[in-house]
């Protein structure tokens, strides 16, 4: 019997429960904040600061400039068989299947799938991904201790949970980079090797269902891999930089937010902000909710209480994680919604499904 093709569940509903986990932890906040006060007629309502539009302008910016660094790589790492309306549109798959699934298990499959429905092979999509985890992974791993040796103590919140807590991290930070090794040796240093495992694999009595499968993709990932490798240096180099760009743009969203409602935003160390969240970026890998809703929403409570508590706006942590899960997360679940529906009416005559093979 024909194996039946497996598409991933990208319908609108899928939107609502990270939405309304979300929206939950907002509205609990804004509850909290008018019971402090007394109710709504004692609440002094002071929720922008007065050089917001600079801030929000910059705001803009910077999840323009989040994505463009995204399409930019995409584009870059796929030698150009990627048009610019297909780096865009994955790219939205992308963060949208992000939004919607646990943080431990992210939108990396659903990306092998559309890239293979847009006409490429299954090794050679998984090899892009595994590529683009790879960047995300090094610029992480890379980031976090010249941070943490300029800024030393600072970067630990006090409501981090201990030492426990910061342990958590630090063996979280040790599997990234374990995870880059692994990425990098498999794809990079010894395709051959990987190949070879892979395709073993593929012969055991258990998997003999889909052992042409598992084989014939061994056997693409393998030229793929070989075909990354032979990207020139200067396509590696701006997929890099396009990264730093991409992930510096998403941390100092943060700053631009807090520049409207909590504080002017010169008065803001922004390199601690982004500290801070690089720390608490690995929590919400570690998300078993969708897109890390409400975890999220709690974390930045956690990590930003000192900023939340020094200004006089009673509703500023409220509207802070709102316009921050707005920017960050709230925005691809409504993108998804309006461009996968077309994207996969336009596809859906393609030979690429999301089969046994992946």
């Amino acid at each position: 019997m024909k194996h039946k093709a497996n598409t991933p569940s990208l319908g609108p509903l899928r939107a609502l429960a990270p939405l309304g986990i979300g929206l939950s932890v907002v509205t609990w906040m804004v509850y909290q904040a008018v019971e402090q006060q007394g109710g709504w007629g004692k609440l002094e309502v002071a929720i922008a600061q007065p050089a917001w539009p600079l801030a929000f302008a910059l705001l803009l910016f910077l999840v323009l400039l989040r994505d463009a660094g995204y399409v930019l790589r995409l584009k870059w790492l796929s030698n150009g068989d990627l048009s610019w309306s297909q780096a865009i549109e994955t790219t939205v798959l992308w963060e949208f299947a992000s939004a919607i699934t646990p943080g431990i298990v992210g939108g990396g499959a659903v990306a092998i799938w559309g890239l293979h429905r847009q006409g490429m092979s299954a090794g050679r999509s998984t090899a892009l991904v595994f590529s683009t985890a790879l960047l995300d992974e090094l610029f992480y791993v890379a980031a976090v201790p010249p941070l943490i040796l300029i800024l030393g103590a600072s970067v630990r919140p006090e409501g981090l949970g201990g030492d426990y807590g910061w342990g958590v991290f630090w063996a979280s930070w040790g599997l990234l980079v374990l995870l880059s090794v692994v990425i990098g040796f498999g794809l990079f240093i010894a395709p051959k090797t990987t190949h070879q495992i892979i395709y073993k694999v593929g012969g055991w009595r258990l998997l003999s269902r889909w052992r042409t499968k598992i084989q014939h993709y061994a056997n693409d990932l393998r030229e793929s891999a070989n075909e990354m490798k032979s990207l020139q240096c200067i396509q590696w180099v701006g997929a890099f930089i396009a990264t730093m760009v991409s992930w510096s743009a998403r941390f100092l969203t943060l700053v631009a937010v807090m520049g409207m409602v909590v504080a002017p935003i010169l008065d803001l160390d922004a390199l601690l902000i982004v500290a801070r969240q690089l720390v608490m970026w690995v929590f919400l890998l570690i998300s078993p909710t969708p897109g890390s809703s409400g975890l999220a929403e709690w974390l930045l409570g956690v990590f930003f209480r000192e900023w939340f508590e020094a200004t006089p706006a009673p509703l500023a942590p409220a509207m802070t994680m709102l316009i921050w899960r707005l920017a960050t997360h709230f925005l691809y679940l409504l993108l998804g919604v309006l461009v996968i529906p077309g994207w996969l009416n336009r596809t859906k005559r393609g030979k690429a499904t999301l089969s046994s093979e992946l």
